[in-house]
C-alpha cells in the first residue's frame, strides 16, 4: 500500500488517539488522505495531536475531549463530530482502552483482593467494551444513512489465548463478540466490522513498565524477535478501513509478530 491515499476524502473517528497506538493509527489514516477526528479524555491533548497531524498531512482534523466509558460523553462527542463532518462518518476505530495497570495485569484471579474484584473488572470493561459499544451505537446511524462504513475494534491477544490479568482479558474478549455481532447484522448496509488483536506493541504505556530483561524475553517470544511498532498497527488499520479489504468482515487480524500461529 505504501503511501497510496486509499482513504482520500473520507472521515474517520479514532478514540484514544492523542498518543500511542491511537496516535499512530491517526497518522497513518491522515497519510492515506483521511480527515481525522481524534478523541481522548483530554481536550487539550486531542487538539494538539489533531493540529500536528493536520499540519503534516493537509487533511482536515479536529480534536475532541471525551470519556468513552460514559454514554452521555459519547453522545456529546458524536454531536461535535457530526457538526464537523456534516453528518458523515466512514470509519470508526474503537481504540480507547483502560490505562495499563501492572497491579491489575499481574494479579491472578485467586489473588485479587475481594474488594477489588468488581472495580478492577468493571473499570476496564466500561472503558474498553462499553466504550466500544457506545461509540459503535452512535456510529451505526451515520453509516447506515450512507450505506457505507468500516468499524475497527482494537483487541489484544489475551482475548484469544488467555492471560492472568482477567479484567483485561474479559474486556478484550467482549470486544471480539461485539465485532462479530456488528458484522453479522449490518453487512446489508455495506458496513464492515473487523478487529485488530494486538500482541506486544512498543508504546510507553506498556514497554516502559517492564524491566530490560523482561522486554528482551517478550521480544524473543516472537518469530520476528522484536516488539511491534505502533506504526505497523496503523498500516494494518488502514488496510481494514480501505477498499483493499472490501470483502473482509467479521474477522480478527492478529498483529503480534507471529506468536499466535494456530
Amino acid at each position: 500500500m505504501g503511501n497510496e491515499r486509499v482513504l482520500e476524502g473520507q472521515f474517520a473517528l479514532i478514540t484514544g488517539a492523542s498518543r500511542g497506538i491511537g496516535r499512530a493509527i491517526a497518522g497513518s489514516f491522515a497519510a492515506a488522505g483521511c480527515n481525522i477526528a481524534i478523541a481522548s479524555r483530554s481536550p487539550e491533548a486531542s487538539a494538539a495531536a489533531a493540529a500536528e497531524i493536520g499540519g503534516h498531512s493537509g487533511v482536515r482534523t479536529i480534536g475532541i475531549g471525551a470519556d468513552v466509558s460514559r454514554q452521555e460523553s459519547v453522545e456529546e462527542l458524536f454531536r461535535e463530530l457530526g457538526a464537523w463532518s456534516m453528518g458523515r462518518l466512514d470509519v470508526l476505530v474503537n481504540n480507547a482502552g483502560y490505562p495499563f495497570q501492572p497491579e491489575i495485569w499481574n494479579t491472578p484471579l485467586d489473588a485479587t483482593p475481594a474488594g477489588n474484584l468488581r472495580p478492577w473488572h468493571m473499570d476496564v470493561f466500561e472503558t474498553d467494551a462499553m466504550g466500544s459499544l457506545y461509540c459503535t451505537f452512535e456510529a451505526l446511524s451515520l453509516m447506515m444513512a450512507h450505506r457505507y462504513g468500516s468499524i475497527i475494534f482494537i483487541s489484544s491477544t489475551p482475548a484469544l489465548q488467555g492471560s492472568q490479568g482477567s479484567p483485561y482479558t474479559m474486556a478484550k474478549a467482549a470486544i471480539l463478540g461485539l465485532m462479530k455481532d456488528v458484522a453479522r447484522q449490518y453487512g446489508e448496509f455495506n458496513i464492515r466490522a473487523n478487529a485488530l488483536t494486538l500482541g506486544s506493541i512498543q508504546t510507553p504505556a506498556t514497554y516502559e513498565n517492564f524491566d530490560p530483561a523482561l522486554r528482551e524475553a517478550i521480544a524473543r517470544e516472537t518469530p520476528l524477535q522484536r516488539w511491534g511498532k505502533p506504526e505497523e498497527v496503523g498500516k494494518a488499520a488502514v488496510f481494514l478501513a480501505s477498499e483493499n479489504s472490501s470483502f473482509i468482515t467479521g474477522q480478527t487480524l492478529v498483529v503480534d509478530g507471529g506468536i499466535l500461529r494456530r
